[in-house]
């Protein structure tokens, strides 16, 4: 059965929807299973049916939850049990790599690996094998179980759940709505897997990255582009690869993407389908939510919150790391007004509307940009296995900006992904021209407390002074 034929089974008979839940997490979470079946993809199915009204939340974070519980269970059961037998079995037979990788993730990590891996894709369907083959404690391996499967499980649940209740369920749904739902998400998280794999082959020992170098290497030209382009920790050299296919590949896909705005029609008529549809997902939470996520990208919050990290940045003597964030700053702020000028594409209809153009989306743009490049920065610091949560708080913030533009009304999506690609074009390429400065720690414990602190304080004093008034037009319409 296809995962589009079980969500629309499950639509029709609700009454089974505890114990599919529970299955899908727990295959999702079985260590062999997990590899081969998209529970990512039917969970948010799932969560958006009972959403709808036909299960409470709690006890689909409570089906989640016992799912997820016994699946890491029995697959640490299996390891302890098989051993070295493990690798002999279909389908992990096929990836050798990936129970060698979880192996060397649990030695760095030891029991904290247990959580961490819940939500790290490359892994997460190998660590409690593996925790089971190396002869982990059962008391100590279900401890970290239950802690993070009672993260995990609202993790997974909750955004498609809320999905499912903002919808109109009094409107009949379209016989497609569900599988298009299915496709959408699918096509999300291979994205995100794709690009998981992509940047850990683009890590120093990865096979990609040091096949770029090799052919750097035969080519002068390159060579000497690159020789004077690394960071220096610790004696160690790292080539800023990643952000320059980054740069680079934003750059082509901004310039195609473009091209298909200004001279083709299909974009106009994708563009009118996702306004019709992102409408009907109006409710008073979600307004209030997305009111305050668009406020947090506004020029004058970017200007406050970027001009505070490049402060922060020259308080440490870090002046031309400074003078790099100040430049990229300056960059998107003019390629932004000025392609808005120039191509002079009009706004949708809102409330909220700006006087401006609406191609490309400077929200997007620069909340690309400041939060992309903050994150960055301050990943930096840290070993590649710990940067991955603060890559996606950096991401989260800049995907909530975006989608406020869509949800309020204010820009197409065209104009969101155009402003997406511009943003990561020029975080991309601006990394890329820091590198060569990067010589020692950019930020000590105590900055890194004082950005934290600063944002939060900055973000609560714009919200408190602009919410009431966005908040107050948009109760009007």
């Amino acid at each position: 059965m296809s995962p589009n034929s079980l969500l629309i089974w499950m639509q029709q008979h609700p009454d089974w929807l505890a114990i599919a839940v529970f299955l899908v997490a727990f295959l999702e979470s079985l260590a062999i299973a997990g590899i081969i079946i998209p529970g990512v993809v039917l969970l948010f199915g799932l969560a958006a049916i009972c959403g709808g009204g036909a299960l409470a939340l709690q006890w689909t974070i409570m089906a989640a939850f016992l799912g997820a519980v016994c699946g890491d269970g029995l697959s640490f059961y299996l390891g302890k049990y098989l051993d070295v037998r493990v690798r002999g079995l279909w389908p992990l037979s096929k990836y050798p790599d990936l129970l060698t990788q979880g192996e060397s993730f649990f030695q760095r990590h030891g029991g904290k690996s247990v959580i961490i891996g819940r939500f790290i894709g490359p892994v997460r369907p190998v660590i409690p094998l593996v925790a089971g083959m190396l002869n982990m404690s059962a008391r100590r391996f279900f401890t970290f179980n239950l802690l993070s499967a009672l993260a995990w499980a609202p993790l997974y649940v909750v955004p498609g759940f809320l999905v499912g209740a903002a919808i109109d369920t009094r409107a009949p749904l379209p016989p497609h709505f569900y599988p298009v739902l299915t496709v959408v998400v699918l096509v999300l998280v291979s994205l995100a897997s794709l690009f998981t794999q992509f940047h850990y082959q683009l890590r120093p020992s990865g096979k990609l990255y040091r096949s770029l170098l090799r052919f750097g290497a035969k080519r002068p030209g390159v060579g000497r582009l690159w020789s004077n382009s690394y960071s220096l920790r610790g004696g160690v050299k790292e080539y800023p690869i990643s952000s320059f296919l980054l740069g680079s590949c934003a750059l082509l896909l901004f310039i195609l993407w473009s091209l298909l705005v200004m001279n083709t029609d299909a974009v106009s008529h994708l563009n009118a389908w996702v306004a019709e549809n992102i409408q009907r997902l109006h409710t008073p939470i979600l307004d209030y939510l997305f009111t305050g996520m668009t406020l947090l990208g506004d020029p004058a919050f970017l200007y406050i919150a970027f001009g505070f990290f490049c402060l922060l940045l020259l308080l440490q003597n870090n002046l031309r790391l400074m003078l790099c964030c100040v430049g990229a700053g300056l960059v998107t702020h003019a390629a932004t007004t000025g392609l808005k000028h120039w191509l002079q594409i009009a706004r949708p209809e809102a409330l909220l509307a700006p006087e401006s153009f609406a191609y490309p989306s400077g929200h997007t743009s620069g909340a690309v940009l400041v939060y992309g490049l903050a994150t960055s920065m301050l990943a930096r610091e840290f070993r590649p296995p710990q940067r991955w949560p603060i890559y996606i708080s950096g991401a989260m913030a800049a995907l909530l900006i975006a989608f406020s533009r869509l949800y309020l009304g204010v820009h197409w999506f065209s104009d969101v992904v155009g402003g997406a690609l511009l943003g990561l074009t020029i975080c991309g390429f601006a990394r890329v021209a820091q590198s060569h400065f990067d010589r020692a720690p950019m930020w000590r414990a105590g900055w890194r407390y004082a950005l934290l602190f600063g944002f939060i304080l900055a973000a609560c004093a714009y919200l408190g002074w602009t919410m009431p008034e966005a908040v107050s037009v948009q109760m009007k319409g």
